[in-house]
C-alpha cells in the first residue's frame, strides 16, 4: 500500500473537483473504511487550501487508520512545517509515538529478563514515547475551548496501543461541558467503558448516541461489539444485522458480520459478508489486506496466500502486514522453505524493535520445521520475552530439545511450565516423561508418565509410554512391570476399530513383550497366543522369521537347538 500512498503524496494522483468536497465528506469515507477515496479528497483539499495544516492531520490520521504510520508521518511533517503549533498535528505526532512499542509489553518482558540490554532499551524506548506523546497531547488541549481539538486528543488515548482512559475521560468531560450534544463524545465514553470492561456503562453511552442520531450505524455497530467481546456471538450478529439495515454501505458491519459469523461456524455466510465488505470499501488495499487476515484467523490458509499474492500485487509488494501474514500461512501449508525466504524479507524490512512475539514464533517454528532447530529455539526464546504469557512456547522449545537430544534444556522447560499452572496439558506431561526417560531417569519419568494416564485415560499414546519406560526400569521382565501397562494399551487399541493400522506398530511391540514375559514364566501356551497375534501384523521379514521359528519352537516342530 505504501507505493500507492506515496503516489498520492507526489501529487501524481488524479486530483478530484474540491467543489462540495470537505474534511467531513472525506471523514465519512474513512469511517466507511473507503481510505484511497478519502486520501484522494485531502489531497484535494491541499492543492486548494495548501496553507492549511489541520488537513495534513485528518490525511494523516487517514492513513493511519489505514495502517500506513510511516506515511501518516510524512504528512504529519509537512504540517508542521507549515504550522508548528498547531494542535491537530500534535495530536497526529502523539498518535504514532503511542501506537510504536506497547509500554506494558515491554515493561513486562523486560523485567522478565532483566539482562537482556535490548529488551531494557526496548522498555526505555516505549516509555519516552508515551511521555513525550503526552507532553503533546497536553500543549495541544492546553487552555482549549476547541472540542474538535479535545475529541481528538481523547480518541488518541482510547484507540491506539498505549491507552490512557482516565485521560481520555477527562478531556471528554470538558468537552462534553462545551458541547452536551455531541453524538461523537458520546460514541468515545463508550469507548473507554468497552475498553475498561464495562459493557452496562458503555451501552449507555452508544444509546445516547443513539437518542441524538437514530440511524447511527457506528453506534449499532459499537454495541454489536460489546456481544462480541463478551463472545455473545448471536446477539453481536444481531446488532451489526441491524445497523446493515438502517445503513446498508456502512462497510464495518459487514466486516464484523463476517467474523461473528466465522465464530458461529457460518463460514459461507462469512465469507458473503466480507465480499460486501470488500466492495463497499471498494477493495482498498486495507480491506484486502484485512480480507487476507480474516482468511488466516478463519484457516483458510490456501485461500489466505491467493488473496495475498493479488494483494501484494495491485499494492504493496513491502507490506509488512502483508509479508508477515504470507509468512504465517505458508507455515501453516507446510511450505516452509517459502516461509523462511518471506519471514527473512520481512525481517530486512522491521527494525528489530518493531518486529512481534508473533514475527518470532513463527520464524522459530519454520527453522526447526527446516531442521534448524537451534536456531529456531532461540527465535521462539525471543518471541517468549516479549510475551511470557505466551507459555505454549515453553512447548514449542522443550519439544525442540528433544529433538537435539538435549534432554536436561527440555525437562528444564516443561518444569517451568508445568510450575506456572497456566495452559498446562497433558502433551506437557507427556513430553516430560520422554525428556526424563531419554535422559535415564527412569522413577522421573514414570512419576510425569503417571500423570498423563490420569489426565487422559483413553490416550493409549500415554499406556505405551508408560509400558517402556517400565520395561527399562525391569530390564530382565522378571518383575512384569510393564505388563499391565502394555495390555491397557492392547485393550485400547482393539476398542478403537476405526483406525486399525494407526496401531500396528504398538501392538507389534506390546505382543512382543507380553510372549516374552510369558514365555519367560514357562507359560508357553499364552505366550503362544501373543506370538500368533504378533505374525498376524505387518513385520519386517528378519522380525518375521523369528516370531515363526519361536512359535515352532514351542508347538515342538524344531528341537530346542534348531537342527532337524
Amino acid at each position: 500500500m505504501k507505493k500507492i500512498i506515496l503516489f498520492y503524496l507526489i501529487g501524481t494522483f488524479c486530483i478530484v473537483t474540491t467543489k462540495g468536497q470537505s474534511i467531513q465528506e472525506a471523514k465519512k469515507l474513512q469511517e466507511y473504511e473507503q481510505y484511497e477515496a478519502s486520501s484522494a479528497i485531502y489531497n484535494a483539499l491541499i492543492k486548494a487550501n495548501p496553507s492549511d495544516a489541520s488537513v495534513y492531520y485528518y490525511y494523516g490520521d487517514n492513513l493511519l487508520n489505514s495502517d500506513n504510520p510511516d506515511s501518516a508521518k510524512i504528512i504529519f511533517e509537512k504540517g508542521q512545517a507549515l504550522d508548528p503549533a498547531n494542535p491537530f498535528i500534535k495530536i497526529g505526532k502523539a498518535k504514532l509515538l503511542l501506537d510504536e512499542i506497547s509500554l506494558r509489553e515491554a515493561k513486562a518482558s523486560s523485567e522478565k529478563d532483566a539482562s537482556n540490554k535490548d529488551m531494557l532499551a526496548r522498555y526505555q524506548k516505549a516509555d519516552a514515547n508515551v511521555k513525550d506523546a503526552h507532553a503533546l497531547i497536553d500543549q495541544a488541549v492546553l487552555n482549549t475551548k476547541n472540542v474538535q481539538v479535545l475529541i481528538e486528543a481523547a480518541e488518541a488515548l482510547i484507540h491506539y496501543k498505549n491507552k490512557d482512559t482516565d485521560k481520555a475521560k477527562l478531556l471528554l468531560d470538558k468537552a462534553n461541558q462545551l458541547e452536551p450534544k455531541n453524538v461523537s463524545i458520546l460514541l468515545l465514553l463508550g469507548d473507554i467503558y468497552m475498553e475498561l470492561n464495562n459493557g452496562t456503562l458503555a451501552a449507555d453511552y452508544y444509546n445516547q448516541a443513539l437518542e441524538l442520531n437514530k440511524s447511527s450505524a457506528r453506534a449499532i455497530v459499537s454495541k454489536g461489539v460489546l456481544y462480541k467481546r463478551s463472545t455473545n456471538y448471536e446477539s453481536a450478529a444481531q446488532e451489526f444485522e441491524k445497523a446493515i439495515k438502517i445503513e446498508p454501505g456502512y462497510a464495518p458491519a459487514h466486516r464484523e458480520l463476517g467474523e461473528c459469523y466465522i465464530k458461529l461456524g457460518k463460514l459461507s455466510a462469512a465469507k458473503e459478508e466480507y465480499k460486501k465488505y470488500l466492495d463497499l470499501s471498494k477493495n482498498n488495499c486495507s480491506a484486502r489486506t484485512r480480507y487476507a487476515t480474516f482468511l488466516y484467523l478463519s484457516k483458510e490458509y490456501t485461500e489466505a496466500l491467493n488473496e495475498l499474492d493479488q494483494v501484494l500485487q495491485r499494492c504493496d509488494s513491502n507490506s509488512t502486514t502483508l509479508l508477515r501474514i504470507q509468512s504465517y500461512c505458508y507455515y501453516e501449508t507446510k511450505e516452509y522453505e517459502k516461509g523462511l525466504n518471506t519471514v527473512n524479507r520481512l525481517f530486512n524490512l522491521l527494525a528489530p524493535d518493531k518486529r512481534t512475539a508473533t514475527d518470532f514464533e513463527y520464524y522459530g517454528k519454520l527453522l526447526i520445521k527446516s531442521n534448524k532447530d537451534s536456531l529456531g529455539i532461540e527465535q521462539i526464546q525471543k518471541a517468549f520475552t516479549l510475551d511470557p504469557n505466551r507459555v505454549d512456547l515453553l512447548s514449542e522449545m522443550g519439544d525442540a530439545w528433544i529433538k537435539l537430544k538435549q534432554y536436561p534444556n527440555a525437562i528444564n522447560l516443561f518444569l517451568q511450565k508445568i510450575a506456572g499452572g497456566k495452559d498446562v496439558k497433558v502433551t506437557d506431561y507427556h513430553s516430560l516423561a520422554r525428556a526424563y526417560y531419554f535422559n535415564g531417569q527412569l522413577q522421573s519419568a514414570d512419576s510425569a508418565a503417571m500423570k498423563v494416564n490420569e489426565l487422559s485415560a483413553k490416550w493409549a499414546s500415554g499406556w505405551m509410554l508408560r509400558a517402556q519406560i517400565n520395561a527399562h526400569i525391569d530390564s530382565t521382565s522378571e518383575a512384569g512391570l510393564a505388563k499391565p501397562f502394555y495390555e491397557k494399551y492392547i485393550e485400547l487399541a482393539m476398542a478403537d476399530s476405526a483406525n486399525p493400522t494407526k496401531y500396528q506398530k504398538g501392538l507389534v511391540e506390546a505382543y512382543g513383550y507380553q510372549a516374552y514375559y510369558y514365555v519367560l514364566k514357562k507359560d508357553n501356551a499364552n505366550g503362544l497366543i501373543f506370538l500368533k497375534k504378533k505374525l498376524e501384523l505387518p513385520l519386517e521379514p528378519e522380525d518375521k522369521k523369528n516370531v515363526q521359528q519361536a512359535i515352532d519352537q514351542l508347538e515342538g516342530r524344531t528341537p530346542k537347538g534348531g537342527k532337524k
